[in-house]
């Protein structure tokens, strides 16, 4: 097995054990080069979401997933055997069927949404820039791409611009009868921060106020939708005066504390205070769940949203598995290729093209010869071809034992052109 997926997803771990084993953007090319440098791996690439984690790892070992579920637990500092069971796990062919799906948003919390796409684009980012992404990992990647894009642009899948932030918007909208008569606090300003933030004032919010770590950018955000800007030290003072709190930073803690939340509703005189966490980890302590007259909901509580939103997709998602499993029959086709029996067959193949070729550009200046003499002839080019391929096959077969040998096979099959791209200069025939 070449290829290999260990991930967790919202169908299979709570918010509390995603948040924990989840990578900040920022560390996620140091633990591209553990997963090289001290696993293992060959490529390696790793995708983690407010709703899921997963590696992405190339390697011809045994044993890969062993070693990638340790991984996750030693890097995270985690019992193994606590989060054992919300793993899934992919090999080779299902690897590209589970990516695509992933990439058209089917796998989605929110199907359709539109945000993954460019966190799997990132993720390939992030990986090329570490040097984890080569050859199996850039090409499962890049057609991972591929199909999102057809599934939004041939199909209704992502109709409405759906999303993590849209469904926290319309929860709220389930919550209050008028959001028109209601101010929100907005914790972030990062791109899901800045989604939340355009469908509440499409929504007609009567105010909208920014807290954001980096102060430039709420004062960014804020006047683009005509809101407030606020430091983020000072967020707890506008708990008493909003309704609303909508919570989607990359803290590593809890933001929004129990003794915080108490101290704003002794001023509130019994107005309830609705808080929607879509971090993860989360920015909300659970515990402010225990306080009078507040609500808090977080990602895993979006479902009652999603269902209904599932319902109304079912038959764009039989669509976009239409297209799923066209870009999986090619992808497999290319994959096969890859090995050495069949690079073998492309270049005796090719040799003997070549001979055929050499034989009819000649066959005017040899129609003096006698039958015999033309056999001998042929018989000589044969002879030259197999000659010549001699070392070359010799030297394949050794390449495919060798670790990465997957990516000596593609070199030879790029020298000799074997799978017949066209030179840049050649242009159209």
């Amino acid at each position: 097995m070449l290829l290999h997926t260990l991930g967790l997803n919202h169908t299979t771990a709570p918010v509390e054990v995603r948040e924990k084993l989840s990578f900040a953007e920022s560390s996620q090319s140091v633990a591209l080069r553990q997963l090289l440098e001290s696993y293992g791996m060959a490529e390696a690439a790793i995708l983690s979401t407010c709703n899921r984690t997963e590696i992405y790892a190339a390697c011809d070992g045994e044993g890969t997933a062993r070693r990638l579920r340790q991984f996750l637990a030693e890097v995270h500092d985690l019992d193994l055997t606590d989060i054992e069971p919300c793993f899934y796990e992919f090999a080779d062919a299902d690897v590209s069927l589970h990516l695509f799906g992933v990439s058209s948003g089917i796998d989605s919390l929110v199907i359709g949404e539109s945000e993954i796409l460019g966190q799997v684009r990132r993720a390939l980012e992030t990986a090329q820039q570490t040097g984890s992404a080569r050859l199996l990992i850039n090409e499962v990647f890049q057609r991972a791409l591929k199909i999102g894009k057809r599934a939004r642009t041939e199909t209704d899948i992502g109709r409405g611009h759906l999303s993590v932030s849209t469904a926290a918007v319309e929860l709220a909208g389930q919550i209050f009868d008028r959001l028109e008569d209601r101010d929100v606090l907005l914790l972030g300003a990062g791109e899901m921060a800045e989604l939340t933030a355009q469908y509440l004032v499409d929504s007609g919010i009567h105010q909208l106020v920014v807290a954001n770590r980096t102060h430039e950018r709420a004062v960014e955000l804020a006047r683009r939708f005509r809101g407030a800007a606020i430091p983020l030290d000072e967020f707890p003072s506008r708990l008493a005066e909003v309704d609303i709190v909508i919570s989607s930073t990359s803290a590593p803690d809890f933001l929004v504390l129990p003794d915080m939340v108490k101290q704003a509703m002794r001023h509130r005189r019994g107005r309830p205070l609705f808080l929607i966490d879509i971090a993860v980890p989360r920015d909300v302590d659970p515990l402010i769940r225990q306080i009078d007259s507040v609500f808090l909901f977080d990602i895993d509580d979006l479902e009652q949203v999603v269902e209904a939103n599932r319902k109304e997709r079912e038959e764009e998602i039989r669509s976009v598995q239409s297209l799923i499993d066209e870009e999986q029959t090619d992808f497999l086709r290319w994959l096969k290729a890859l090995g050495s029996g069949p690079l073998i067959v492309d270049l005796c193949r090719h040799a003997d093209e070549l001979r055929q070729q050499e034989l009819d550009r000649w066959s005017g200046k040899l129609s003096h010869l006698s039958e015999d003499d033309r056999s001998a002839v042929e018989a000589a080019l044969q002879g030259f071809a197999n000659k010549l391929l001699h070392q070359p096959l010799v030297q394949i077969r050794k390449l495919a034992n060798t670790e990465n040998g997957y990516l000596h096979l593609d070199t030879v099959r790029r020298l000799f052109n074997l799978d017949g791209h066209k030179n840049p200069e050649e242009g159209e025939s």
